[in-house]
């Protein structure tokens, strides 16, 4: 193809017009920057008279050519690059300015390249080329702007460039060596007087700052470079780009080796403590968030610091006290996130940081920092209980959904945050939102506007659920005493309460006696729908945690469910959300009594499921079939008789052997058997949508895990209404319930013949699918294959069955390997493997593998070879591994036969290097990672990408 600059060009017009073939178009320009051509037309797309946007094309092509292809140049041509690259920056440093930075990219490209091996003192001599005195043509300011431009660019290019690590190390090395010398450099700049004509140069004096402290923490040992920047600060147009500077120079991951500077630092730092009230006084909220930042990145980065110093050193004390206390002040920030401030967002990482550090202390520090911090992060529980509240209705009501989605992240934020207090103050904070509770109770009692602090001390007690400790007995009943007393008139206070309850479900499970409290307040809930959605998940929570307490409450809880669901008020994941409710408490009730009571609430689920199979296909309709398997599918999972009354781990065995003798049947089999007829409607009358047939799939599946073995009588009529919906489209839900249904009953030979029968049936379709077009049934061959691995590693007799064809699924496999998809190779890999280490066992497994093994390592060799992108090649590890623990003399012959193939599986590979690869593959029998490594060493020479950036870029395995 042609890739000349007057085509490019015209390609480039052509792109920035728009059209239809603007795709086109961008990947013809794209294969042109990484095509040889490129280092030649790149410097005519940079002539003058070109228009801007060819000029940057040709800036930015030279730079990925340096980046990404720079082993195409031969060495002797290194130095005119870098001739030309200095000179195309002189010549355009009066602009543009794009074109001038990517062309600064591109000589930082080229000195990484280079800088290690061949031009090691690249930056001294950058600087003494790009002088004022050797530039006369170009004012003095101009020209230390280019060269402050090159040397910003420069560690940017570094820390994005894909090198190996050895070599990485060895070029920041390089570039940290001169150092010193743009060090020097910046103090020149930042100390020329702060003038008008003077602030780009300080600006670009800053960035080139915070673009070195990114190769190392030896910048923080030039103070005065420090201290020139924390000056900048105070100037308006300086001090954003001032703030970041310092705070990327003082969190580099390793400025921990130099904590006697950062502590002399910190000193400075919080000096800006009167620029920041002056910034909140004059409500410049971009400049209070930036200074905070620093505050805030300071104290994140160096806690551990920080608290050592506190115990060990009094005499910070005050300055590291003062610094948490600015931190704080951040997390107080007055009004509302993120409507009225964005400040104290930024402050959640610090906190966290901080508890886990105290926390991991010795005991000794630990106590001495509990006795600082406690009334810190009783002080943090307070704020938080004003920042967390929602402002009144009026104002509420008129934010913006990314506005309310915010403060509900932001919410979430304080939530876990509470739980971080809470690890510091355990019992202490418990008493502190009690205060807090029965003030803001006595408070909307009076005036049922004032509901705020009310719910958010609920939040507060509901977020630190997870960490209070199952014997604590002074303060959470206390806390459920209340919540009979809190006045439900505002719905977001009704729903916190029901999300506290849920939140302690496993305390009140170790602490019935608050079951009685509780339980009326749930089933409260349940009558107002806009509660709804927090009071079944409560429910849903407490009958699963508290299930052997709830005896009591039993019939109450299942008559408030079916009210509720016969109400029809609660939306659709709601009334499934109750099912599990319903599920959980009918477990423990006499059989006679589940069965009369599910027969009213059934009923109209199977009059619905009726009633929509007769109608026109409609999005209603569907939507009527999907929420009632729903609703069955939540039931079966939940109803297990088994469990009732009984603990421990041998309790469900147990229970089905007292089962077995009173000659109970589980209700979940007798109501499975009384809806299996809707169930074969749904499968003929909506086969056809994906949808449907999944919520199907799963009904099924949760019946049979629930009901194990006792589900035997259903198990023929199951396997009968999958096939059938699998004949109809071949859905991977049904294949789930497959795999479950027959590794629960390979050893009944009741069920062996049918079974048997009804895996060739799947195997024989799937196989006839595949065949007619294998790229089209990619997930499917996923799924398929991960079930046939289950069922040869844990029920091998199933692949010793007459008709089913073993040869053709071998083959199938071979062939899906060679796909492109990562998910269906690794599947069909993974059955290779364990079918060829099944086969020595199984005669009609090993004549497969005798006969078709020499395909099978030819498609393995033409994977690895370059045919298949290079993220599968990991998975014919696996494959290689088992032939050569199962069929070692076989895989001699057979690589030793395709590999002397001249050109197989690459051109690009010689003999030798195929001899080796034979060699160190056949040698390793045990160590997977070592063969793994050979098979990556392997797959780049045949692709051509031994030591490019590409093969460091884009790793084999993951």
């Amino acid at each position: 193809m042609e890739y000349s600059s007057d085509v490019i060009e015209r390609n480039l017009h052509q792109f920035y017009q728009g059209g239809p073939n603007q795709q086109q178009t961008n990947h013809f320009l794209t294969q042109a920057q990484i095509s040889p051509q490129a280092w030649f037309f790149a410097w005519d797309l940079l002539d003058a008279s070109k228009s801007h946007v060819v000029q940057f094309f040709g800036a930015s092509t030279l730079h990925v050519k340096i980046s990404k292809f720079f082993h195409e140049l031969p060495s002797n041509q290194y130095e005119p690059l870098r001739n030309k690259l200095l000179e195309a920056i002189l010549s355009y440093s009066g602009g543009p300015k794009i074109v001038l930075t990517q062309l600064c990219v591109a000589l930082s490209a080229y000195i990484i390249h280079t800088v290690s091996h061949h031009w090691p003192t690249a930056i001294s001599d950058v600087v003494a080329t790009v002088q004022p005195s050797h530039l006369p043509s170009l004012p003095p300011q101009q020209v230390m702007l280019i060269l402050l431009e090159l040397l910003t660019v420069l560690p940017e290019e570094f820390q994005t460039a894909h090198l190996a690590h050895s070599q990485k190390g060895i070029i920041r090395n390089a570039l940290q060596s001169s150092l010193h010398q743009v060090s020097e450099l910046l103090v020149e700049v930042l100390s020329q007087p702060l003038t008008s004509s003077f602030v780009d140069l300080h600006q670009m004096g800053l960035k080139c700052y915070s673009s070195w402290s990114q190769l190392g923490p030896l910048l923080l040992e030039y103070e005065s470079l420090f201290r020139l920047s924390l000056s900048a600060v105070y100037n308006e147009e300086l001090c954003q780009t001032a703030l970041e500077a310092l705070s990327n120079v003082v969190t580099h991951p390793e400025a921990y080796r130099y904590p006697n500077l950062i502590l002399k630092l910190l000193n400075s730092v919080i000096q800006l403590e009167d620029l920041l009230n002056k910034a909140l006084e004059e409500k410049e909220m971009d400049v209070s968030c930036s200074i905070y930042g620093l505050f805030i990145s300071f104290g994140e980065h160096h806690s551990r610091l920080l608290l050592d110093t506190l115990v060990e050193k009094p005499e910070f004390r005050n300055t590291i006290m003062k610094l948490i206390e600015l931190i704080k002040q951040a997390s107080a920030t007055p009004g509302h996130y993120p409507v009225d401030e964005l400040c104290s967002e930024q402050t959640f990482g610090f906190w966290y940081t901080l508890q886990d550090d105290i926390i991991a202390s010795e005991p000794p520090q630990f106590e001495a920092l509990l006795v600082t911090f406690s009334p810190v992060f009783h002080s943090l529980v307070d704020t938080y209980l004003l920042k967390v509240q929602y402002p009144p209705d009026d104002l509420y009501s008129h934010w913006l959904d990314d506005e309310k989605e915010s403060f509900r992240c932001y919410r979430q934020d304080i939530g876990d945050s509470f739980m971080y207090c809470y690890n510091i103050l355990r019992e202490t904070m418990l008493a502190n939102l009690l205060g807090h509770l029965e003030l803001a109770l006595d408070k909307a009692s009076k005036d049922l506007t004032q509901w705020q602090h009310l719910e958010a001390s609920l939040f507060a007690f509901q977020s630190v659920a997870e960490s209070v400790a199952f014997e604590e007995q002074h303060y959470l009943p206390k806390f459920f005493n209340f919540l009979p007393k809190v006045p439900f008139d505002h719905i977001r206070v009704f729903s916190a309460v029901m999300d506290a309850v849920g939140a302690y479900a496993e305390w009140i499970n170790v602490h019935p006696q608050v079951l009685g409290d509780v339980v009326p307040l749930l089933l409260l809930g349940l009558q107002n729908p806009k509660v709804a959605p927090a009071s079944t998940m409560a429910l849903k929570d407490i009958t699963r945690d508290c299930q052997a307490c709830l005896k009591p409450f039993s019939e109450q809880i299942l008559k408030y469910s079916q009210e509720a669901l016969s109400a029809n008020k609660l939306k659709s994941r709601e009334q499934v959300r109750l099912m599990n409710t319903i599920g959980q408490v009918l477990s423990m009730m006499p059989i006679n009594f589940i069965l009369s009571y599910l027969d009213p609430v059934l009923t109209p689920m199977l009059q619905q499921l009726e009633h929509a199979l007769t109608q026109q296909p409609a999005a209603e309709t569907k939507f009527i079939i999907i929420h009632n398997l729903n609703m069955l599918s939540m039931l079966f999972a939940s109803l297990d008789t088994r469990l009732r009354g009984l603990e421990g781990e041998n309790g469900a065995e147990k229970q089905k052997q007292v089962s077995s003798a009173l000659g109970e049947t589980h209700p979940v089999l007798l109501v499975t058997q009384k809806i299996m007829p809707v169930f074969n409607r749904v499968a003929t009358v909506v086969a056809q949508d994906e949808q449907v047939a999944e919520a199907l799939c799963d009904a099924l599946k949760r019946a049979v895990l629930t009901l194990l073995e006792e589900s035997s009588p259903i198990v023929k009529d199951i396997l009968q209404l999958i096939l059938r919906l699998y004949q109809t489209r071949p859905y991977t839900a049904a294949l789930d319930v497959t795999k479950q249904i027959l590794l629960l009953f390979s050893q009944d030979q009741n069920l062996k013949q049918p079974l048997s029968l009804f895996l060739v049936q799947i195997c024989n379709h799937t196989l006839a699918l595949c065949q007619a077009d294998l790229r089209e049934h990619t997930s499917l061959l996923e799924i398929f294959y991960q079930t046939l691995s289950q069922l040869i590693k844990k029920a091998l007799s199933f692949f010793e069955v007459d008709g089913l064809d073993l040869s053709a699924l071998f083959q199938c496999s071979v062939a899906a390997i060679g796909l492109p998809e990562k998910p269906t190779v690794k599947s069909s890999s993974s059955f290779l493997a364990e079918f060829i280490n099944c086969s020595r066992e199984v005669p009609a497994l090993l004549n497969v593998v005798n006969n078709n093994g020499d395909s099978l390592v030819v498609q393995v060799l033409r994977v690895i070879g370059g045919e298949s992108p290079r993220h599968v090649v990991e998975y014919m590890s696996d494959i290689l591994m088992a032939l050569n623990k199962k069929y070692f003399d076989n895989l001699c012959r057979w690589l030793s036969t395709y590999l002397h193939q001249q050109g197989f599986p690459s051109h690009r590979v010689s003999a030798e290097q195929k001899e080796n690869f034979v060699r160190l593959i056949l040698k390793e029998r045990s160590n997977k990672r070592k063969l793994k490594e050979t098979v990556n060493e392997f797959t780049l020479l045949c692709r051509g990408l031994i030591g490019t950036e590409y093969a460091a870029q884009v790793p084999v395995f993951s």
